[in-house]
């Protein structure tokens, strides 16, 4: 990455065990996309209104060049007994299918739709006639 790993952790309990989750997810979305530009991660722990129960919230940037923003939010909700390692590696195995996409149609693995495909089928034949 160009510019290094941001973490935030917002009210975090456990802080070691989500950096631990936070590392490996990082280092095998960098196994997808090696020209990662940055990657800001956002974990924040809200007590409900039950004491026992807590509500997580995260939040993945990531760009990849030329141009592209990725953006993936997860939240527990309130009445959910997911820990919050859970909720941050499904955030990240989102973002590494989005990151996927991208790199698959950097490489035009994912076949692109050509514009004659697009146009509606009264201006092509409009366009025949005329050539």
């Amino acid at each position: 990455m160009e510019v290094p790993l941001e973490v935030v952790l917002k009210n975090v309990i456990h802080k070691h065990e989500v950096e631990d989750v936070i590392a490996e997810k990082i280092s095998k979305l960098e196994q997808v996309c090696d020209h990662i530009i940055s990657c800001h991660v956002y974990v924040e722990q809200n007590p409900t209104h039950q004491q026992a129960k807590f509500s997580y919230h995260v939040r993945i940037d990531v760009r990849v060049p030329p141009h592209h923003e990725i953006v993936v939010k997860r939240d527990s909700g309130r009445n959910s007994h997911e820990n919050l390692a859970t909720v941050v590696r499904e955030a990240f195995i989102a973002t590494r299918r989005q990151v996927e996409t991208i790199v698959d149609r950097q490489r035009k693995m994912i076949k692109a739709h050509s514009k004659e495909k697009m146009t509606p089928a009264k201006l092509r034949k409009a366009l025949k006639t005329e050539a």
